[in-house]
């Protein structure tokens, strides 16, 4: 996939799961890992803190600089119960040890709430999902289409399951997507995992960029009409 054409018009952000049940180490369930991993769990917590928050707050500002649209993902279960999650997941949900309940952010719950560093605006949209990929599990598809947005920008947690998920899903539907690597964070702290992920997705379906590329060409779009694509790497 040698070049990935960009529309400024059709151009939108998905912030994927930054919230408290899944990228802040006092309240996701691997805090329970500590003990056991603490240099990966060190990782993690840095990679949140000094690159997704502060990468995801540039491509926040850029987007609302330029008047494009900005949606948010939470996943949790609908219901307290998570009676409207299919069984696997209901029993298993984000379980720390074979010994250990199901962890459960619901909606409304305290976990289920996005990070108060990258809160959503008046306007912006926030959508619920009990899955992992947000085309099964909401009804993103749909809005997308309203806003009418076909280039995709996705970051957020974790690389490997809802980001990846989420962006697949999204391209085998026919959208640009472009993932961005240093604003978003694997799900055990593994940096092979979030490059590996990262690797397969830039070769077969999208593009993958740094937020410092990402703005830069997409600046140069917007001055630039003629500039209607951006290079994937």
């Amino acid at each position: 996939m040698p070049r990935l054409e960009i529309d400024t018009d059709t151009l939108g952000l998905i912030v994927v799961d930054v919230q408290y049940s899944c990228a802040h180490p006092e309240h996701t369930p691997r805090r329970l890992r500590r003990d056991e991993s603490p240099e990966l769990f060190d990782a993690w917590a840095r990679r949140i803190q000094d690159l997704l928050i502060p990468n995801t707050q540039r491509l926040l500002a850029w987007f609302r600089e330029h008047a494009r649209p900005i949606l948010y993902l939470r996943v949790g279960s609908l219901l307290p119960d998570a009676q409207d999650q299919h069984p696997k997941r209901r029993l298993a949900w984000l379980r720390p040890g074979p010994d250990e309940p199901p962890y459960r952010s619901p909606v409304g719950s305290p976990d289920h709430a996005i990070l108060p560093e990258i809160a959503p605006q008046p306007g912006e949209l926030v959508i619920d999902k009990n899955t992992s990929g947000a085309f099964n599990g909401s009804a993103i598809d749909f809005y997308l289409q309203g806003l009418g947005l076909h280039t995709l920008v996705i970051c957020g947690v974790s690389t490997s399951a809802c980001v990846d998920n989420t962006a697949r899903d999204a391209a085998d539907r026919g959208y640009n997507v472009i993932v961005v690597e240093d604003a978003c964070a694997g799900s055990a702290g593994s940096e092979a995992a979030h490059e590996a992920t990262l690797r397969t997705f830039g070769r077969y379906f999208g593009a993958v960029k740094t937020t410092a590329q990402l703005v830069e060409e997409l600046s140069g779009v917007v001055e630039s009409p003629a500039l209607a694509a951006i290079r994937a790497r």
